[in-house]
């Protein structure tokens, strides 16, 4: 019997592992993306329209692949998170191309803290005061970041609140795609329900603000084409279908690891160099969140221990 036991708790580990893995494999992948995003050579409401153009068809085609499919109960549950992703599609990318990769993705950083504050109302966990501290440390961190940046490595103020919007809205997306797969929805079948309300938003929006739409180069198409495969059907489709089992703050912690991809290769590609003070931000920002979550994940251990 406890023979028996202890080969289904491998299984259940294993195939949590899984699901981990794939979180990490999307992360990297969300990683590159900026770096396609800012090699491109047209306006930012031409690459949105363009990634959105190209991304729409492969998901869809995922969804009938991979045994989903869209339907009119699906649509009407994904309109919100659909508004939100176009939302956070637009502000993204015109972040990227308005401030320094370094200070875009970092400022992304920030989610984890967001998640906190959410996710006790929507999923019953308690928040510590230790949990506030390293909070609002990260929150100082990324302050350190924007702040010693100035004009240096391509930052600009403007592009780093474009990045902060960006950050609240993909949040209540990320929060509510979580709870949609929860409720059992096919992750291809929502993805492809997103893309399509997205495609409402975004289309009219690269039509009327874009003024080069036909100024694409093969190096431009290329990097969409990445952008739809690497960030897209990879990062999108294996985080959206490892959030019915990664619990959503781990989540937000493996997203830590896409700034440093991001401001690495930044680094060696566009020689985007960071200054000393804001190396240090970074430090903070991602050691006080790794403390955050490090913490969560000790106080739910606890109360599963007490449960028991």
């Amino acid at each position: 019997m406890s023979v028996s036991l202890s080969g289904a708790t491998r299984r259940l580990q294993g195939r949590d592992d899984i699901h981990v893995i794939a979180a990490v494999t999307a992360v990297f992948a969300w990683g590159i993306g900026p770096i396609f995003n800012k090699a491109m050579t047209v306006s930012t409401p031409s690459i949105v329209f363009y990634r959105m153009l190209v991304g729409l068809p492969l998901m869809i085609a995922m969804a009938y692949r991979t045994g989903g499919g869209l339907s009119k109960d699906l649509m009407k549950k994904t309109a919100l998170p659909g508004i939100l992703f176009a939302l956070s599609f637009i502000t993204g990318f015109a972040s990227m191309k308005m401030t320094s990769i370094a200070n875009a993705t970092l400022v992304t950083t920030l989610q984890p803290v967001l998640v906190l504050f959410v996710a006790p109302k929507l999923f019953n966990e308690k928040i510590r005061a230790r949990q506030l501290w390293y909070s609002a440390l990260s929150m100082v961190g990324v302050l350190t970041v924007v702040m010693a940046a100035a004009s240096t490595s391509g930052a600009h103020l403007s592009g780093d609140l474009l990045a902060v919007s960006n950050v609240v809205i993909w949040t209540a997306y990320f929060v509510l795609a979580k709870m949609r797969r929860i409720d059992g929805m096919h992750s291809w079948s929502f993805l492809a329900a997103v893309f399509t309300w997205a495609a409402v938003v975004v289309f009219p929006f690269g039509l009327i603000a874009s003024n080069d739409l036909g100024a694409m180069t093969t190096k431009d198409w290329l990097c969409v084409t990445g952008m739809a495969v690497g960030p897209g059907i990879v990062g999108h489709g294996l985080m959206t279908w490892s959030q019915s089992h990664v619990d959503v703050t781990l989540a937000s912690l493996l997203g830590l690891m896409s700034p440093v991809i991001s401001t690495s290769l930044a680094w060696l590609i566009f020689d985007q160099r960071l200054t000393p003070w804001q190396i240090v931000g970074a430090a903070v920002v991602l050691s006080a969140l790794a403390l955050l979550v490090r913490e969560r994940r000790t106080s739910a251990e606890a109360a599963l221990e007490h449960e028991v």
